[in-house]
């Protein structure tokens, strides 16, 4: 059984904002940068409204989007 996964990069205000982002229930963090204050994160597909919702709700969470990544129309080919 495939899981559907998506990678997310949240951008954030302060270092004490990534402890309240990494206790939220279904998110996987890949890769944190403190100093350019970002972190990527994996989340189940079937779990993104309710991780959106929990990540607006958190004061020093500047923005967040989906990381273009894994997309196919995105990748360049060399």
């Amino acid at each position: 059984m495939a899981l559907n996964r998506l990678c997310y990069i949240i951008y954030f205000k302060h270092k004490n904002v990534l402890k309240k982002i990494m206790k939220i229930d279904g998110i996987d963090v890949y890769y944190t940068s403190e100093k350019s204050k970002y972190v990527t994160v994996y989340i189940d597909k079937s779990e993104e409204k309710r991780i959106k919702a929990a990540l607006t709700k958190i004061r020093g969470v500047r923005s967040f989007e989906e990381s273009l990544l894994d997309k196919a129309e995105v990748n360049i080919n060399l």
